[in-house]
């Protein structure tokens, strides 16, 4: 996945203000500018601030969305952390890896000449361990897949519900179950 949305990205950086040679951020890095944010130097918070806006980004929320769905202090904190963390990769010209997937799947969902673009460049998709994928993942394999007018989908995903570990990142064994809702044949 992170693969497959970097090529997005590094093809249609221009689309969403980054230079096609952004830079890409280590977790070290992204936890440096939540530090820098936060303005302390207390690894607990600073770590569950950085996982609850990987949560964020993986399940396709957006800082104004994390912000407005805010529903104590804390999660606002943390919110508003997002939103600043968000500009400031911005204007690094520069991603995490969360936005290697999370950014595409926008892409894709907001842009319908460069959704068929990618749907007919790429023609079929093997989906191993799809038991870990997250909400992000799923919305862009359903885009790419979902199929054009000129093109059925073509995709295998193999995947065993009894193997599902990635769940504190975001992975949903319910992505498993909308598999035969939105791809019926």
């Amino acid at each position: 996945f992170h693969s497959l949305g970097l090529q997005i990205l590094r093809a249609e950086a221009q689309t969403i203000g980054l230079k096609p040679q952004f830079s890409i951020f280590a977790a070290d890095d992204c936890f440096g500018l939540i530090q820098e944010q936060l303005a302390t130097a207390d690894k607990q918070l600073i770590r569950q601030v950085q996982s609850q806006i990987s949560l964020w980004k993986n399940n396709g929320v957006e800082p104004e969305v994390a912000l407005a769905q805010a529903s104590d202090e804390q999660m606002q904190q943390a919110a508003l952390v997002y939103r600043n963390y968000a500009a400031t990769l911005l204007a690094y010209q520069a991603v995490d890896f969360d936005d290697l997937i999370r950014l595409p799947a926008l892409l894709l969902a907001q842009d319908t000449s460069l959704l068929l673009r990618w749907q007919n460049r790429l023609r079929y998709f093997l989906i191993d361990e799809y038991q870990d994928t997250n909400a992000c993942q799923y919305m862009l394999v359903k885009h790419l897949a979902g199929g054009s007018l000129l093109r059925a989908p073509a995709f295998t995903a193999v995947g065993d519900d009894d193997q599902a570990i990635y769940g504190w990142r975001g992975a949903t064994l319910d992505n498993l179950k909308r598999l035969q809702e939105d791809f019926p044949t």
